[in-house]
């Protein structure tokens, strides 16, 4: 059994929506209402075809105030004009949206919106449709898990994947999301082994690895054919 969650685990499914000719007025009140600071914007079959946000809702701020809509001129951003002039979620909308799919797991997702330099995912269902979003602080949630939670899913993962002869050579202690390994295995190359099992479990925040082993097999070098 997979212990890695993905977006559909922790993805908000009641995700409230605009068309395209939603007014500038209208998506305020929506993002106010739902308490949200982005707002998808599907077209009439229901397909994400962008997202509007506070900060694209902002630009007309920025227009409004003389310093910074003389910066904007002068350093020609055709965008920021464009969104400071825009009236409706067409206009407004950042396109086109970052999109996952169900199944992304959440280090994917994680590192999407780092490359993107965004807070929340669109996730589109197997036919392309809006299915949720998941925000950053949907990601944060698996670092909630009980230690003891995180321990059986540890020993679970190392006892399931484990490599060595005695499943139960390695004991695993977590506490605050931190695990401690111990014991003793066969060989030193299967000692990292251990601790990359027990790290790749989503909410283990770090590794403490004091497993010993009986002999090193890793500066074994191979001998020449002569």
């Amino acid at each position: 059994m997979s212990n890695h969650r993905t977006v559909a685990d922790v993805m908000t499914t009641d995700v409230v929506t605009v068309d395209p000719l939603a007014t500038y007025k209208d998506i305020v009140r929506v993002l106010s209402e739902h308490r949200v600071s982005a707002v998808p914007v599907v077209d009439d079959q229901l397909r994400v075809i962008g997202v509007v946000s506070e900060t694209d809702l902002l630009r007309k701020e920025e227009q409004l105030t003389p310093w910074r809509s003389h910066r904007l001129a002068r350093r020609g951003d055709r965008i920021s004009r464009a969104k400071a002039a825009a009236v409706v979620a067409g206009e407004l909308m950042t396109s086109p949206p970052v999109c996952v799919g169900l199944g992304t797991s959440l280090p994917v997702a994680a590192r999407l919106m780092a490359d993107h330099d965004i807070t929340r995912l669109i996730v589109l269902n197997a036919d392309g449709r809006l299915a949720g979003i998941v925000s950053r602080s949907d990601l944060l949630r698996v670092f909630l898990a009980s230690d003891d939670e995180l321990q059986e899913k540890v020993v679970r993962r190392l006892v399931h994947d484990a490599l060595w002869d005695d499943p139960l050579a390695v004991h695993a202690e977590v506490h605050n999301g931190i695990v401690t390994l111990t014991g003793e295995l066969e060989r030193r190359s299967l000692v990292s082994i251990a601790a990359q099992f027990a790290r790749t479990v989503d909410g283990v925040v770090g590794v403490v690895n004091r497993l010993g082993y009986r002999a090193d097999d890793t500066d074994l070098a191979p001998q020449s054919r002569i």
